[in-house]
């Protein structure tokens, strides 16, 4: 039995071994295409928030802003928060500027959004490291909306990355109502005690603004990003 499981584990292994090396043949051409796109940022959210939200339209029109001078917005590629993105770039007659790094290998995740079907550049990736490789390096920003698990299992990615300097540095942005991000900081952060100290260090969060779009328009959140990356 033992030598019989031996053998169904190093074919299993085998097997693993070939689709890590397709999966890297193509995160080599994904990220090879991504970096003569030009300048990009990355915007991460829920599938969850459509057209009526005022976090779908806010971002909207800060992507289309940021299209209009040709910042590229890369998304994962959905509807939702992933989507609104790409309605900006249609809007300012950029969809060359709209990017979907879509979650291939996942059964529930839905259809490409329309508006980056209609000429924007879509990379279907087979995993969750190349999906993130591709969603941030290259970004000059990352902007961080409302989201579950997903978005959560995106931002603590990105964060560690970053920390580490495993990508160029880049501002992360936090775009948020009723105090969203905010709370779940400030709850992060807190300090439970000599022995324990926080769950997360503020000091992992150096390289994040909170924005609350109630606030703060499109309009002026373009223009203090635009400042912040030197662009």
């Amino acid at each position: 039995m033992s030598k019989l499981l031996d053998i169904a584990h190093a074919s299993k292994m085998d097997a693993h071994l070939d689709r890590v090396m397709l999966n890297a043949q193509h995160l080599q051409r994904v990220l090879s295409t991504l970096k003569g796109i030009g300048p990009q940022g990355t915007f991460l959210g829920s599938r969850k928030l459509g057209p009526e939200s005022l976090e779908y339209r806010w971002l909207a029109e800060a992507s289309r802003l940021l299209a209009l001078i040709g910042i590229a917005m890369k998304t994962g590629g959905g509807p939702g928060l992933m989507e609104a993105p790409h309605k900006g770039c249609l809007e300012a007659n950029r969809l060359d500027r709209a990017i979907a790094v879509c979650a291939d290998f996942l059964a529930t995740e839905e259809d490409i959004n329309p508006y980056v079907v209609q000429g924007g550049h879509v990379f279907k990736m087979p995993d969750f490291n190349s999906r993130h490789d591709a969603l941030f390096f290259g970004s000059m920003f990352h902007g961080v909306l409302w989201g579950r698990l997903g978005t959560i299992h995106e931002l603590y990615d990105l964060l560690n990355r970053l920390k580490h300097g495993l990508l160029a540095g880049a501002p992360v942005y936090f775009l948020e109502r009723d105090g969203y991000w905010s709370q779940k900081k400030d709850f992060l952060t807190q300090s439970l005690g000599e022995d324990l100290g926080p769950r997360i260090s503020p000091e992992d969060y150096n390289t994040t603004k909170i924005v609350n779009i109630t606030e703060q328009t499109p309009e002026q959140f373009v223009r203090m990003l635009l400042k912040d990356i030197g662009f």
